[in-house]
């Protein structure tokens, strides 16, 4: 299998807002039980625009070096393919987090928490999560303000992500069927770097990444 991180055998199973993922862990878990110190930061992001072209993402946004440099890779073949995928979201910090939860909060109260996840418990504090957008989306949804949008999995951008995105070292976090145990909706558009291993693996078994290591290590430690 995979090198996971031992299971700590006197470890329960409880929530835990403190984890600080060891520099080579690609796998760590982030979900509603699962978060992340607040004070946590990748020692190895890098600006994006060193590695994409201007016109698929803002140069400043940032990314850990592995990722970053396996995006670049997935994209120059998307735009190969004669695709037009935008990179709109990489690495978050705790407080960038808690900004856009609270857009939602406000907007959409009801709905928050599955759309948006609250600050310390989102993968794009990892630094190695991504969120893709189609110029497709508009004429989808009738609307130019929300880019973000289940029927980004109609998108030309969006198919090619889901046969292709495993090749490079990208899996969807939150496939359809997720929700209990991300407690995020369905995110077509949303991609994590686990390494082309780890990805191909889910690809061909059909788990997600947190599927997988609730099977593997069902009870996981609090490491801060």
């Amino acid at each position: 299998m995979f090198p996971l991180p031992a299971l700590d055998p006197q470890a329960t199973l409880a929530s835990c807002d403190l984890r600080r993922p060891a520099a080579d862990d690609l796998f760590a878990e982030v979900s509603d039980n699962y978060g992340l110190d607040p004070n946590y930061v990748p020692g190895d992001l890098v600006k994006l625009g060193n590695f994409l072209p201007g016109r698929v993402t803002l140069p400043d946004m940032l990314l850990r070096l592995p990722a970053a440099q396996a995006l670049g890779k997935l994209v120059k073949a998307m735009l190969a393919d004669g695709l037009a995928p935008t990179v709109l979201s990489s690495y978050r910090s705790y407080f960038d987090q808690a900004v856009a939860h609270n857009h939602w909060v406000v907007d959409d109260p009801a709905n928050a928490n599955e759309i948006s996840a609250q600050p310390g418990h989102s993968e794009h504090q990892l630094g190695t999560a991504v969120d893709f957008g189609s110029p497709e989306i508009p004429a989808l949804t009738g609307t130019t303000t929300d880019p973000f949008s289940p029927l980004f999995d109609r998108t030309s951008e969006g198919q090619w992500l889901a046969q292709h995105a495993f090749e490079y070292g990208f899996s969807m976090s939150s496939p359809p069927g997720a929700e209990t145990l991300t407690g995020l909706a369905y995110e077509p558009w949303h991609y994590r770097y686990v390494g082309v291993e780890m990805a191909a693996y889910l690809h061909a078994s059909g788990y997600y990444l947190n599927e997988l290591l609730l099977k593997v290590r069902p009870v996981m430690p609090c490491l801060p």
